[in-house]
């Protein structure tokens, strides 16, 4: 039986700040979730909606809230 880790907020966090996403670390989900769209609606939205569709075509990898900041960002 293979056993695979779910990306979890920790794991979504720690992107985000590899990323560029200052302080993505010490953020909720919300707060992340907030930052996103600001990034999102900002000169780099190009940059922005390639990496988060990076992440979602893990989708089956993704934890379940994980799953709902990236559907809700990628609207």
């Amino acid at each position: 039986m293979m056993i695979t880790e779910l990306v979890d907020q920790d794991d979504f966090r720690i992107q985000l700040y590899a990323w560029g996403l200052e302080e993505a670390k010490q953020l909720s989900l919300v707060e992340c979730t907030n930052r996103l769209g600001e990034a999102l609606a900002g000169p780099d939205q190009a940059l922005w909606q390639a990496r988060l569709a990076s992440l979602l075509v893990r989708k089956e990898l993704l934890h379940p809230e994980v799953q709902t900041v990236l559907n809700d960002c990628t609207k």
